[in-house]
């Protein structure tokens, strides 16, 4: 995915007590968050962040995230974390995770996948009129993006959220990490317990805002290690689907956090 002409970000992290699950491991609202402060410190870089591209009137929004967990983060032990960027048809703008140990071993990979939209109307626009044309002179090969386009008509269970204002990024509509949430905590216990996510596809489809209500859906397909979970995420009043997720799980060698 990467070559030598790519502009690469990286930096040392150490994951805060906050961020760790009751299972001892990271959140997976808390990796969407370190993507997103790191692409947004990268696209500082490069003068292409959400605050560089606002007095334009214009505005980033992620799409979709596909991330695989290869091993879990190390607790107290410090990690790194690459990011780098491709525009893909002039319309999105690939953004390239890799999370490492200190050791060079791999531990999530992921792609995120983000649009250029008019602030006022929430319409794309082209990267081109916009982007510094050495940013747009290395294209990316078109993705392989994973399955996750379900209807949950029927499902097997759903829990009601009120948007809340603490959920508002600086877009005033609700972050992409909160949908997230509202997946995971649809998951029912022991499930939530006994089995880790390795593998997630989101699709952001629509923006949602405060003080609506919300429903989280959720069909489960399990066997005895494995475990697959269909989210959606849809507003309560018209049932229009707001996020799609799809999370394969695997099954924890114990109940215990270590």
């Amino acid at each position: 995915m990467e070559s030598d002409t790519d502009l690469i970000h990286v930096r040392e992290i150490e994951l805060p007590y906050s961020a760790i699950s009751a299972t001892g491991q990271i959140k997976i609202d808390s990796l969407l968050n370190l993507f997103q402060d790191a692409a947004s410190t990268h696209s500082r870089e490069l003068g292409i962040s959400g605050f560089d591209l606002a007095p334009k009137g214009l505005k980033w929004v992620v799409s979709r995230y596909q991330i695989r967990i290869i091993q879990g983060l190390p607790l107290s032990d410090p990690f790194l974390l690459k990011t780098w960027r491709r525009p893909w048809k002039n319309l999105y703008e690939l953004r390239y995770f890799s999370v490492f140990d200190l050791t060079g071993k791999e531990l999530v990979s992921a792609l995120g996948i983000w649009i250029l939209l008019k602030a006022k109307t929430s319409k794309p626009v082209r990267l081109t009129p916009h982007l510094p044309a050495e940013l747009m002179s290395v294209p990316a090969d078109t993705p392989d993006l994973w399955e996750n386009d379900h209807d949950l008509d029927t499902y097997d269970y759903q829990t009601r959220f009120k948007i809340r204002y603490h959920d508002l990024d600086l877009n005033q509509h609700v972050n992409n990490s909160v949908y997230v949430k509202w997946a995971m905590e649809a998951l029912p216990a022991p499930d939530i317990f006994d089995f880790s996510p390795c593998r997630l596809v989101i699709s952001f489809v629509k923006e949602s805002f405060y003080p609506d209500m919300i429903i989280s859906k959720i069909k489960i397909n399990s066997r005895e290690k494995e475990l697959t979970s269909f989210h959606s995420i849809t507003h309560a009043r018209d049932n229009s689907r707001l996020a799609n997720l799809t999370v394969h799980w695997e099954k924890r060698p114990s109940h215990g956090p270590f």
